[in-house]
């Protein structure tokens, strides 16, 4: 099912041509109007309004689990991806001499944690050279063996959309024993995702892209398997306390025994928390598959435009439906700030235009992208 234009949620003004929800979303108006709520219990932290973040932090965790088939006990508040890398680094490990898998270019915060580990653990990196047919799943599969400890990936490549099929890598992973972190920022809200299926030990995912939530907002999947684990925090929330803060210290030995347990202190701030779940809301509501289903139109579009001027573009068959990566060959190192001024919004990633468009485009802005790339490239 493909979904109507939803411009009119959205506070975009005419004439601006945003097509980089892959680097920063534009919030909803209703998420606006939810943070002008979080803004006055700031203003009047008095207000009894103020005790209804509770609630939206647990709403919080129910609609961010519904979108990958989790339940709430499972999902954790952080503020970003490396967040949430870090405590898959400290409670996934390897044996000496095993290797630890990613992608060539992944991106930074999924990648210097696990650099650590095998550092710490006396193992190595693999690092999965991008093939030339764009068949990432292909060779990441020829690279998990007996001697892979742990693949650290994402589902789609945040340079130019370049996909990779979790599926049978899953399979894989299983059937050697190895630990599985992904980092699906670049995908959930936009794409279906099923932890079911998948069984990984972590999955990270910062909200202020795909999600349309607002910066420092991010969670973390933590299999039933890892809900004992060990936080990298001690922050009072994340503990059962033996006593009251209003009559005593407040202190306790024992973690909550949820995912709770790995929250990162001040994740739940009383401004961020309303928009997010507005955002969560909304998406809910539309679904990923038709969100993916409505996009994919225009990433066709964008591809097939950019494949009659030469340029190319990550496959068919291996390329995400809701943002592509175009290599126009040179591009001048000031195209984006040119781009800009005609207010054209793209990213420019590893070399690749990255175009990643929402809900809010339409057929007018990619040919509006076009006009301008063919004056300026």
């Amino acid at each position: 099912m493909r979904l109507a234009n939803q411009r009119h949620l959205f506070d975009i003004p005419d004439g601006v041509t945003y097509l980089n929800c892959a680097a920063q979303s534009p919030s909803l108006r209703a998420s606006d109007e939810a943070g002008r709520t979080g803004l006055a219990r700031k203003l009047h932290p008095w207000d009894p309004e103020r005790a209804n973040l509770y609630d939206e932090i647990g709403e919080a965790r129910r609609l961010f689990g519904g979108l990958i088939g989790a339940t709430a006990e499972t999902i954790a508040l952080m503020t970003s991806t490396s967040y949430g890398a870090a405590i898959g680094a400290a409670n996934l490990g390897i044996r000496s001499g095993q290797r630890i898998v990613v992608l060539q270019n992944q991106f930074p915060s999924n990648y210097y944690a696990w650099a650590k580990v095998a550092e710490r653990d006396g193992g190595t990196v693999t690092v999965v050279a991008r093939p030339q047919d764009g068949d990432w799943t292909r060779a990441v599969l020829d690279q998990i063996d007996a001697d892979t400890g742990l693949l650290a990936l994402p589902n789609c490549h945040w340079m130019d959309g370049g996909v990779i099929d979790l599926g049978p890598v899953a399979d894989r992973v299983h059937e050697v024993g190895a630990g599985f972190f992904i980092d699906a920022t670049q995908s959930i809200g936009v794409k279906p995702f099923d932890v079911a299926q998948l069984d990984p030990d972590f999955v990270a995912c910062s909200a202020y892209k795909w999600l349309l939530s607002p910066d420092g907002v991010g969670f973390l999947y933590v299999a039933p398997r890892h809900l004992d684990g060990r936080p990298i925090e001690n922050n009072h929330a994340s503990r059962i306390a033996d006593s009251t803060m209003e009559l005593a210290s407040g202190y306790g030995d024992r973690y909550l025994a949820d995912a709770a347990r790995f929250d990162q202190g001040a994740a739940d701030s009383m401004v961020h928390m309303p928009m997010t779940v507005a955002a969560l809301r909304q998406i809910s509501s539309w679904g990923a598959a038709a969100i993916e289903a409505t996009l994919a139109p225009l990433v066709e579009r964008i591809a097939a435009a950019a494949e009659a001027r030469g340029w190319r573009v990550p496959p068919e068959p291996h390329r995400a439906r809701h943002m592509i990566g175009i290599d126009a060959g040179s591009v001048p190192d000031d195209l984006i700030v040119r781009l800009k001024a005609e207010d054209v919004y793209v990213s420019l990633r590893g070399g690749a235009i990255r175009v990643s468009p929402y809900l809010f485009n339409d057929e007018t802005d990619v040919d509006r992208l076009f006009e301008a790339l063919d004056r300026l490239v």
